[in-house]
């Protein structure tokens, strides 16, 4: 499908006007039903009793925590043997019991999909989360990228930021602070903090961001269950 699109992508564009617009994918055809049915009975992994999981992990595994993105583990570094690593579709029901972990992390991986699907995956860190257990997220804010991106209302400057603060990274929505936490409360976390880089008076979460040429950018906020 993605070739597809690329191949008439590039035809659309030898046409007059329509080169002006982007070809993607349309998911008209979305059964939730049928989706369900695939995909809510998982079977669940092995958590060898860590209660600690870093979600959308990259390259930045953690020691005692577990470490789950959707690269293939033979992506995975095998030189980080201490680490523990699992492919996982964040965006589906995740393959771990309700309130089996106490601390969760998310650094860059919100802007990154579609708001439908994260606010599956909030629900699903949510269920997975200990009574009182924390989820802290690191993202491109909605404030920050208007802030950087768009700081000349005009048609040439959307443009760029649009290609700057979208495309460019494959992102796709940016949440503001206000519509986090809407979403966060109806889902039914019950404390909703925004901290500074790398700042949490919790020291599992202390220091985990790695990304400070994004202070400014970055929102980052705590969420308690």
């Amino acid at each position: 499908m993605e070739q597809m699109l690329i191949y008439l992508d590039k035809i659309f564009r030898r046409i007059p006007w329509l080169k002006y617009y982007e070809i993607k994918a349309r998911y008209s055809s979305f059964d939730a039903e049928q989706f369900y049915l695939k995909t809510s009975q998982v079977e669940f992994l092995d958590r060898y009793n860590i209660t600690k999981i870093n979600y959308a992990c990259g390259k930045n595994y953690l020691t005692g925590w577990l470490n789950v993105d959707c690269y293939d583990e033979r992506h995975y570094k095998k030189e980080r043997k201490e680490c523990i690593y699992y492919r996982v579709n964040l965006i589906t029901k995740h393959p771990f019991p309700d309130n089996c972990f106490e601390f969760g992390f998310a650094e860059d991986f919100l802007e990154h999909i579609q708001q439908d699907d994260s606010i599956i995956f909030l629900a699903e860190c949510y269920r997975t989360l200990k009574p009182d257990g924390l989820l802290r997220l690191s993202f491109p804010g909605l404030e920050g990228v208007l802030k950087k991106h768009y700081n000349e209302i005009n048609y040439k400057t959307f443009l760029k930021a649009k290609q700057e603060a979208f495309t460019i990274w494959d992102h796709l929505h940016f949440y503001s602070r206000d519509e986090l936490k809407l979403v966060a409360e109806h889902i039914g976390y019950r404390e909703v903090n925004f901290v500074e880089h790398g700042v949490s008076k919790f020291p599992e979460l202390n220091s985990l961001d790695t990304r400070k040429d994004q202070i400014g950018l970055n929102t980052y906020v705590e969420l308690r269950k």
